[in-house]
């Protein structure tokens, strides 16, 4: 009535923070057909656990049972902050780098595995202080 609006100053208004998002890059490279084979079990096992099951032995349940959760350290790790209980949320994977190519065995020559995690809890200034 009076053309007057009240400001809530919401652009002030603190929401919180997210969760904290890690990616980590690996180039596999294979000398052998062996080496290509373990590439193909770490591919697979990344693949594996960042998937959630369903609950039954005949899937057809309602019920999922949450993906596994990493716990990421580095090494050496005298400088660098510490990485709380994670989850993987995305495993991105491209063969054969930029020209597909492949052994006489078919195995690629190359395998580029992108692995992205987010922590579990939020961090907070005490878990800084802790080295978090």
């Amino acid at each position: 009535a009076t053309g007057r609006i009240r400001n809530n100053r919401t652009e002030m208004k603190f929401e919180g923070v997210g969760r904290r998002e890690f990616t980590f890059e690996f180039r596999m490279l294979p000398n052998n057909s062996k080496e290509a084979e373990n590439i193909e079990k770490i591919v697979t096992a990344f693949r594996y656990h960042a998937m959630p099951e369903i609950e039954g032995s005949d899937l057809s349940g309602r019920t999922m049972i949450a993906p596994s959760t990493f716990d990421i350290e580095y090494f050496p790790n005298t400088h660098l902050h510490k990485i709380s209980t994670s989850v993987l949320q995305s495993v991105q994977v491209n063969y054969g780098g930029e020209r597909t190519q492949f052994f006489v065995d078919d195995h690629p020559v190359e395998t580029q595995l992108t692995l992205g995690f987010k922590e579990l809890e939020i961090i907070t200034k005490e878990r800084i202080e802790a080295g978090f």
